[in-house]
């Protein structure tokens, strides 16, 4: 290989490790409690799970089905009707199983507005926090969990870098 030849495949090189290392720190974090807009409920303190594989979950108690619609009571004692977008059967722990309603709602989250987010409702009652929001979400915001932090999710990791000290 002639020496132009190598130095066009360093700067390559250069370019896509510069490319892998500007995306993985210009990521929003998040930390493990934050703070939601969730349309009709309000602003709420959700806790981040990201080993929670399936739909993020709302607090909600006395559901009552109506076709393809559900109301519950939910957070601060409102009341809701939803249409219901799928359902999904939860492992709750000691071999017992839920069979869950799934709504979509509007949130705004991490200074950034997203509409039908799908929401499993479950009761939450026992649970400090009435919103669990789960890694399907979490990967869609592209985000990096900081499990020390809370309420940080309009800030960004900046760093300065020079793709001229590569080294390859």
């Amino acid at each position: 290989m002639n020496t132009q030849n190598k130095g066009a495949r360093v700067e390559n090189v250069k370019t896509v490790l510069m490319i892998n290392f500007k995306h993985f720190f210009e990521k929003t974090v998040i930390g493990l409690i934050e703070e939601m807009d969730i349309a009709g409920v309000g602003s709420v303190l959700a806790k981040i799970d990201s080993g929670n594989g399936a739909y993020n979950v709302i607090h909600g108690v006395d559901l009552t089905r109506q076709g393809s619609k559900v109301s519950f009571t939910t957070i601060n004692g409102k009341r809701l009707i939803k249409d219901v977008v799928d359902s999904i059967t939860i492992n709750v722990g000691a071999g017992h199983t839920e069979k869950r309603p799934v709504v979509g709602f509007r949130i705004k989250f991490a200074g950034t507005e997203f509409d039908n987010v799908p929401f499993s409702i479950g009761n939450r009652e026992a649970n400090e926090y009435k919103v669990l929001v789960g890694k399907d979400f979490i990967k869609q915001l592209d985000a990096l969990i900081d499990v020390n932090a809370k309420n940080i999710a309009d800030d960004r990791i900046g760093v300065q870098y020079d793709t001229n000290q590569v080294t390859v």
